[in-house]
């Protein structure tokens, strides 16, 4: 049992948890150690403070405790190899903390304490913000996101109209960051000038930033992770509203391929899309991108939409979430498909947001994390800020909840957690991605 689930080394107790219902664990099949994740959302649990964000850690027996609560979302969680945990807090804060909740050091991000006052001790970092994860960096370094805006002419004005007039649009880009642990930057990379910025996909023109306090914007790419890969200094960062995964150079940001499907690619980037062959089928505003032993890339696929403009959407009832295994070989610009899981009809599960997937090293099992699964009224939906026609009216009545699967090689499920969903718990809560602590 690690330290996180010793009663004497962590100040919570399960009655700080929100609504954690184990469908199924087999112990013996399951990978050693523990399983950390966000939980975010509104929540009140019965009389007692109403919270909206947590970490909790799952051990091999299905045993859950809170490591960490407040009353600001939490997002990310990468563990450090010191052990320490690196926890990314919704408006600009990453903090260090120890596994039994303790916080080490904290950065933030100038651009979120410009009108109040920044945490004490905090280490500032040049940025408008950070949001989603952080990961790992050579050289103890962090790689963080941030955003900037700018305006275009001759916008697209439509998603779903191809002869909509164009605009002038305020496109927010995202900015991948390597920062030290002083809080200085050794490098910093601008998506809107890696790709091209009037490619559109469905959920380009939604209102995410809009709603986070940068009015009339465009979420044109919408970053969500990001990987390093040492074996040749380079960076993997997924869009989401590009539906793609992206390889660049550490060193000079040239852009080395683009893994998602070719629909409005234009040159010079069409020339970087990877050639799949008939094993393919292609992820949409996936999350969570991770780099395999053997080099292949994991990610969870979330499946919205499954096409891109101008052509027919899947609908959020025929839509389904998976993950998904690729191996790209670059020297001939080629992927294939190498495993997934959650393709399967008696397997489909539809997150419209959020969620990842991670490999376990001892049993090579996969750690799934269906993050955001939306209905409304018992039907399934894409989820909050991206409704489907007919949607909006009724936002109000949109549930939310997570559900965690673990599963072997062979995709039979060892593990099976369902996080709210019940007819008495909260209507939104979530998960962003699950990080694996060895025992």
């Amino acid at each position: 049992m690690t330290a996180a689930f010793n009663a004497r080394n962590n100040p919570h107790t399960r009655d700080d948890l929100p609504p954690i219902q184990i469908v199924r664990c087999e112990s013996a099949r399951r990978e050693p150690g523990m399983m950390l994740f966000n939980v975010r959302g509104d929540a009140k649990i019965g009389e007692r403070q109403s919270y909206r964000g947590w970490l909790i850690g799952i051990d091999q027996g299905g045993e859950p405790v809170c490591i960490h609560k407040s009353d600001t979302p939490v997002q990310g969680v990468r563990r450090l190899p010191n052990g320490n945990l690196l926890v990314t807090i919704v408006d600009g804060l990453v903090l260090e903390q120890t596994l039994a909740g303790e916080t080490v050091r904290q950065w933030y991000a100038t651009g979120r304490y410009r009108d109040r006052t920044p945490p004490k001790g905090g280490i500032p970092v040049e940025a408008e913000t950070f949001h989603h994860g952080v990961n790992l960096g050579p050289d103890g370094n962090m790689l963080l996101l941030s955003v900037e805006v700018r305006e275009y002419d001759n916008w697209p004005g439509s998603v779903i109209d191809p002869n909509a007039p164009r605009e002038r649009a305020k496109v927010v880009g995202d900015i991948v960051m390597e920062v030290r642990p002083d809080g200085t930057k050794s490098n910093e990379w601008r998506i809107l000038d890696l790709l091209d910025p009037y490619r559109i996909t469905y959920g380009s023109r939604a209102n995410y930033w809009a709603v986070r306090g940068y009015p009339g914007t465009m979420d044109w790419c919408h970053a969500n992770g990001t990987a390093y890969d040492a074996r040749d200094d380079s960076v993997l960062v997924s869009l989401r509203t590009q539906d793609c995964i992206i390889k660049f150079d550490r060193k000079t940001g040239a852009l080395r391929w683009i893994l998602g499907a070719p629909g409005n690619w234009r040159p010079p980037w069409s020339d970087k899309l990877l050639k799949a062959d008939a094993s393919v089928a292609w992820q949409f505003h996936q999350h969570d991108c991770s780099i395999m032993p053997a080099g292949t890339i994991l990610c969870f696929d979330n499946g919205n939409h499954r096409a891109q403009p101008f052509a027919l959407r899947m609908s959020p009832t025929e839509s389904y979430s998976r993950a998904v295994e690729f191996a790209v070989d670059e020297a001939n610009g080629t992927v294939r498909q190498v495993w997934s899981y959650g393709d399967a009809p008696s397997a489909r599960l539809y997150a419209g947001f959020q969620g990842g997937a991670a490999r376990l090293p001892k049993t090579g099992n996969t750690f799934i994390s269906y993050g955001g699964i939306c209905s409304i009224d018992g039907r399934p939906a894409s989820g909050p800020d991206r409704f489907e026609p007919g949607e909006v009216e009724a936002r109000d009545k949109l549930d939310i909840c997570a559900r965690l699967i673990e599963v072997t090689p062979s995709r039979e499920v060892v593990f099976d957690l369902q996080i709210g969903g019940g007819p008495d718990d909260p209507k939104a809560l979530s998960v962003f991605r699950s990080e694996f602590v060895p025992p």
